[in-house]
């Protein structure tokens, strides 16, 4: 068996992408929806401040920058977590298999609905901050229309159904993901495929992703995935003589 492609897809998925998404992560404030209010906040670069949980925020181009990158992670991280079940192989001796299904139905739950709220309270937002920006700076439209539109996006930010924050979208990714690294957790800890600690970092992860995605829960979400991943990849490295074997041409 050639070990080589299942493993470069779980370094790939499990260790590289949540390691970009903890960095990318750190820039993407929280606390900003009350005060001083989402468009008052996202529409203008901001100084570094504690209570918003960022490095730094450098506006609304970020905001849609940010976003086109993290939502492809997100859907790699995601064939990560299939992958860890072994959804993409047999596995025959493998026990508890509801649980690895259980596991998988969270998964896709979680990297649909989680491009769905990054497509519009991300992309989409980020793009409709900067052409407003845009329009009111070239007099296109005047400050009373400029607000009326931000009035409206900041409707939209907490709708129940698509807002960025509590929304039925934002909930439902949240702990499906939770669901998920519990599920999956178990599953290999069962399996004996997982130590107790990658277990446990897994569950970590899934809770942190479950409370938000901002910094700075967000950060130590992914990087718990990491580690965890990491950690059983370590263990599970096939030894020299069968990749040698592997590359070997046929005879």
């Amino acid at each position: 068996m050639n070990h080589r492609p299942k493993r470069g897809l779980a370094i790939l998925s499990l260790v590289v992408a949540p390691v970009l998404l903890a960095c990318i992560e750190l820039f993407h404030p929280a606390h900003f929806t009350l005060d001083p209010g989402m468009t008052s906040f996202l529409s203008h670069p901001q100084p570094r401040d504690p209570y918003f949980n960022a490095i730094t925020y450098f506006g609304p181009q970020w905001w849609f920058l940010m976003h086109m990158i993290q939502t492809p992670l997100v859907v790699i991280v995601s064939f990560g977590l299939l992958h860890m079940t072994d959804s993409f192989g047999t596995a025959p001796a493998a026990r508890y298999r509801p649980l690895a299904w259980l596991s998988r139905v969270a998964v896709v739950i979680f990297m649909t609905y989680c491009t769905v709220l990054d497509g519009i309270g991300g992309i989409a937002l980020g793009r409709e901050l900067v052409v407003v920006n845009d329009l009111l700076q070239s007099a296109s439209i005047s400050a009373a229309d400029a607000n009326a539109i931000r009035s409206f996006l900041d409707h939209m930010w907490v709708d129940p159904w698509v807002g960025g924050v509590r929304s039925f979208v934002s909930m439902l990714a949240s702990w499906a993901v939770f669901v998920a690294a519990v599920a999956g957790a178990a599953y290999l800890y069962l399996n004996r495929k997982a130590t107790w600690l990658e277990a446990a970092l897994l569950v970590g992860f899934g809770w942190e992703l479950q409370v938000a995605h901002a910094s700075y829960h967000g950060p130590i979400a992914f990087a718990l995935l990491a580690l965890a991943s990491g950690l059983m990849l370590a263990r599970e490295r096939p030894p020299m003589s069968t990749l040698s074997a592997d590359s070997a041409p046929a005879a």
